[in-house]
């Protein structure tokens, strides 16, 4: 079982993120994993981890991004974020962006105080307790943005202080190029972009194209061959797609689209690098206070959808240069052989031990 709650994260305006939360372990001490859903499906996708968490000592709390249930929706303002026919400046998107991930660090802060989470320590010659942010696909935004604003005047310095003690990993499980502020080539095909596809089919379209299971020549990978893994769009044969192993009650829970997630990283892209960059590779913030503890992974599935291979190779390629030639050394890498974009729902006990493993190398 699982409860649901809420945090409130901003006071003024009385902003609220809605939480699903698996409940503390009965072993003492646990880990905690703080999840954020990204497109189209809402935080009840991670329920299948929440459910087996316990059997892994692991504490897993799935937040629901503003808009979605119980989360407070965004203004007319924020709203127009996301438009491209909105005239809004550089600075304002960056701010907007900023105030995103500062509402997910006054959610943790708040959570730990809350609930008295275990922080880091040793036990038993071990590193143990501590947390674990998780964005998963377009919620990777929001936990880069989380964590480059670290050092937001945002955030009291009395919150850095806690977060030191808790924050061990940041882990981005499946970035899409878009996510990381990067384009896609102008000619890949995408249900989202084809003007030939009915505008009310497009959403339905995207969700079924992403929980397909794809096959890749391991030439293609090798090369880092980006047009070739850009041409397989047609799903593989050998494993049914995640969608349709939700049942009715399921699917209405989890899927839910909403108009600015089709649009942020086109209309954000700018903020998005630049979080992006800082986050991973900024030497002054990754040795600072705050981010002392924490280790930052990339985790794939190798038969997840197109999108997801060019990310790897470009944060592979970024961790090289930021590392002067050596690898490993901003970003780990971590590749789940047989797991598409849900895994954490399609193989929920592989997920948790790969976690559990994070946290043991964390």
């Amino acid at each position: 079982m699982c409860t649901t709650e809420e945090i409130v994260v901003n006071q003024v305006s009385n902003t609220v993120l809605s939480f699903i939360d698996s409940g503390p372990p009965s072993t003492l001490p646990y880990e905690t994993i703080i999840l954020v859903h990204g497109n189209s499906f809402s935080n009840a996708v991670f329920k299948r981890l929440i459910t087996r968490s316990k059997e892994y000592n692991i504490r897993i709390i799935a937040l629901n991004r503003r808009g979605y249930a119980g989360s407070t929706p965004y203004s007319l303002y924020e709203s127009s974020m996301f438009s491209s026919e909105q005239a809004h400046s550089i600075e304002e998107k960056h701010r907007f962006l900023e105030q995103r991930g500062v509402e997910i660090l006054l959610f943790i802060d708040e959570f730990i105080q809350r609930f008295n989470l275990p922080p880091i320590s040793d036990f038993e010659g071990k590193r143990v307790g501590g947390a674990a942010l998780i964005g998963w696909s377009l919620g990777i935004a929001f936990t880069l943005a989380a964590i480059a604003n670290v050092d937001s005047d945002l955030i009291s310095d009395e919150t850095r202080k806690r977060l030191s003690k808790y924050l061990r990993a940041h882990i981005l499980l499946e970035p899409a190029v878009i996510t990381i502020g990067l384009n896609l080539p102008e000619d890949f095909w995408a249900p989202i972009r084809d003007p030939l596809i009915p505008a009310s089919a497009r959403a339905p379209l995207f969700i079924h194209f992403i929980t397909c299971y794809y096959d890749y020549d391991e030439e293609i990978i090798s090369k880092c061959d980006q047009g070739g893994i850009l041409s397989r769009v047609a799903p593989s044969p050998s494993r049914v797609p995640t969608l349709f192993t939700f049942t009715d009650e399921e699917r209405k829970e989890i899927i839910t689209p909403l108009p600015q997630d089709m649009h942020f990283s086109h209309v954000l892209q700018e903020p998005l690098r630049k979080w992006y960059l800082k986050a991973c590779f900024d030497k002054k913030l990754r040795s600072s206070l705050a981010l002392k503890n924490m280790a930052v992974w990339h985790i794939l599935g190798d038969s997840s959808y197109p999108f997801i291979w060019p990310a790897y190779w470009s944060v592979r390629e970024d961790d090289r240069n930021a590392g002067e030639g050596e690898s490993g050394k901003f970003v780990k890498f971590k590749i789940m052989e047989g797991c598409n974009h849900f895994m954490h729902w399609d193989e929920p006990d592989k997920t948790l031990k790969m976690l559990k493993d994070i946290f043991h190398s964390s």
